[in-house]
């Protein structure tokens, strides 16, 4: 089964996810400069994601976990933010779970 398109999906669903976060957060009365620094780290991880690399893939993994959690302890975001977000980190998690079988390195014959 060709799962090449697992990792483009899981690519941009996490940007799309990380812009949606991000604009959420710049609308706030008091937003950490340090938590947006944060955020913009997982740009690159998605791009490395796209080149296969097994370490961004890991990370992202506990990332989207980290997410997940937040998602569901965080009270000050309001239902429907919490079940989105929550929804997207675990579909990017799957995504990305579902295309492990890419980073395997490939035998030379």
């Amino acid at each position: 089964m060709d799962r090449q398109w697992t990792v483009a999906g899981a690519a941009a669903l996490l940007s799309l996810e990380n812009v949606a976060v991000i604009c959420g957060l710049l609308f706030r009365a008091h937003t950490s400069v340090l938590l947006l620094g944060v955020l913009l780290l997982k740009f690159p991880l998605c791009r490395e994601l796209l080149r296969l690399r097994v370490g961004a893939a890991a990370i992202l993994i506990l990332w989207e976990s980290v997410t997940m959690l937040v998602a569901l302890v965080n009270l000050s975001l309001a239902a429907p933010a919490q079940i989105a977000l929550f929804v997207s980190a675990s579909t990017a998690s799957t995504l990305i779970a579902l295309s492990l079988p890419l980073f395997a390195p490939q035998g030379t014959d």
